[in-house]
């Protein structure tokens, strides 16, 4: 029986538990489906979560191997690490599906977080990591940039789930959903401009869905702060999903997604519905590229009419398709290089499994 710590983002954001779900998924692919996973928050609290010394010291005690990720574990202060206790970390690492990424300054340049982890660190993860696979070019080059080698480019774990076995075909068209899923203005790192700008953009938005939709438009909280934020919409209804099942459920079946939530436009890719990302930083702008829907992106920075080029793309399923027909081989290269990467690393748990068991 392997047992296997996964280290994962648990802020409560419904796209973390996708990404969780989409990388057990790989896990008990690879591992077998007896595999046992343990998840661990990635935030140190109370002794617990992240890497800090109890948890490293559990993790010696009760793993056959740790995984970090995936998720935003480099830029945002999500990874809890203390460095003197991952020295002493016995049980085999590998990091999938992680990511890093800047933010824009007023200017438009682009400028890290304040509370992005020093370089010191991810060298030092990357170091102690029998695999290191990140989600996107951008990651990786930081990652390059931050004197951290021999790291792969694998894709983000959510982009493999399984497309849908056909169309979806309720019994009349107009039934189905448009979801637009919304993220609260100052949970944005984006220019003050941008964040003050993006009720009036939402509101617009709306109307101009409807004007196409009708009254099948309907807002998709990702975490219950967007709850604050859908409150000022009152005509339009809102969804909050707890549970990441009824969250695939209703992606699989809508009839467009509008996002600016990274985790709604990529499981609408793998499942081969109509969706639209609104990109404000570089870790969705650099992901929707690696994804090869980079032309498809809609980057808020530098758009000059936001809701206008969502109703054109609205109205062109035919080039979204095209993209994804086009892009399907790369996915596929991503996946390889992701599965390959576990198994590795399966071999070293099973390596290290047998090595302890004769001493």
């Amino acid at each position: 029986m392997t047992t296997l710590f996964c280290v994962r983002p648990t802020t409560p954001n419904i796209g973390n538990d996708l990404i969780n779900k989409a990388t057990r998924d790989l896990l008990y692919e690879v591992f077998g489906p007896d595999v046992s996973v343990v998840n661990v928050s990635a935030l140190g609290a109370g002794g617990r979560g992240g890497l800090t010394a109890s948890q490293i010291y559990d993790m010696n005690q009760f793993a056959d191997g740790v995984v970090i990720g995936g998720g935003n574990l480099f830029e945002n202060g999500q990874l809890t690490v203390d460095t003197n206790a991952l020295r002493a970390l016995r049980a085999p690492m590998m990091m999938i599906g992680v990511s890093h990424g800047r933010i824009y300054e007023a200017s438009g340049a682009w400028v890290h977080r304040t509370d992005s982890m020093p370089d010191t660190t991810i060298r030092q993860l990357v170091a102690k990591a029998e695999v290191a696979m990140v989600r996107d070019h951008g990651s990786r080059a930081l990652l390059h940039e931050a004197g951290a080698g021999n790291v792969e480019l694998a894709g983000c774990p959510s982009l493999f789930l399984p497309a849908n076995a056909s169309a979806f075909e309720p019994a009349r068209q107009d039934d189905r959903r448009v979801l637009l899923s919304i993220r609260h203005p100052t949970r944005m790192s984006v220019p003050p401009a941008l964040q003050w700008r993006t009720p009036h953009d939402l509101r617009r938005l709306i109307d101009a869905l409807r004007g196409e939709y009708g009254d099948h438009v309907h807002l998709v909280c990702h975490d219950y702060m967007d709850l604050d934020f859908a409150a000022g919409y009152p005509d339009v209804p809102h969804l909050y999903f707890d549970d990441v099942e009824r969250y695939i459920d209703a992606l699989r079946s809508c009839r467009l997604n509008v996002s600016y939530r990274l985790h709604a436009f990529l499981p609408c890719v793998a499942f081969g519905v109509h969706s639209i990302h609104l990109s404000y930083d570089e870790r969705g702008k650099a992901m929707v590229a690696t994804a090869g829907l980079g032309e498809w992106d809609i980057d808020l920075m530098t758009e000059t009419d936001m809701v206008a080029t969502v109703l054109a793309r609205a109205r062109d399923i035919e080039t979204y398709h095209r993209l994804r027909v086009a892009s399907a081989a790369e996915t596929r290269r991503m996946r390889e290089v992701t599965v390959e990467g576990l198994r590795r690393f399966a071999q070293t748990v099973e390596r290290r499994r047998a090595d302890a068991s004769r001493c």
